[in-house]
């Protein structure tokens, strides 16, 4: 997929970026450690751009140029991937958009600790999420729980998957 060179500056850019994450972990710690019984989440695009860097680092997948329509990522089977994130243990939302978009999902439950890793909660076809999601809710988004999407990803066969580096 890529070239000695290229590699490279691949792990040089994936390790800063990893110690970046790490910082803003650090920064929301202290915070909340200062200001206690107040939560200071990373949330919103934030969550989402940290989610696809880590997905980038894990997966064997090309990120794409942000705000590309229907998909975060490009596989090197050149399926292209839609990449969903969060920090919490209730759920991700997926756009109604979304129907038209991706052929893969890959979500992550981040880790707020450098020395615990990302869960991947699902990693396989878009349409078997879609299908189990059932109905888009008034804001355009149709809610899967991350228990249900581990269900999920127990049926989905290896050859569906996108590979890891």
């Amino acid at each position: 997929m890529t070239t000695e060179p290229e590699d490279a500056a691949y792990e040089a850019r994936t390790a800063r970026t990893a110690a970046l994450v790490d910082q803003l972990h650090q920064i929301v710690n202290e915070l909340e450690a200062l200001h206690p019984g107040r939560r200071f989440p990373l949330d919103g695009h934030l969550v989402g751009s940290i989610g696809e860097a880590a997905a980038e680092a894990e997966f064997a997948l090309r990120l794409v140029r942000a705000s590309s329509p229907g998909h975060d990522a490009l596989a090197e089977d050149g399926r292209t991937v839609e990449i969903k994130a969060t920090y919490g243990s209730s759920g991700v939302g997926l756009r109604s958009t979304s129907r038209d978009g991706a052929a893969a999902l890959i979500v992550l439950r981040l880790s707020r600790r450098s020395d615990v890793p990302h869960e991947v909660i699902y990693n396989g076809s878009l349409a078997r999420v879609l299908h189990a999601a059932g109905q888009v809710q008034s804001n355009g988004q149709a809610r899967l729980g991350l228990s249900r999407l581990r269900e999920l990803d127990a049926t989905v066969p290896e050859a569906e998957r996108v590979p890891r580096r």
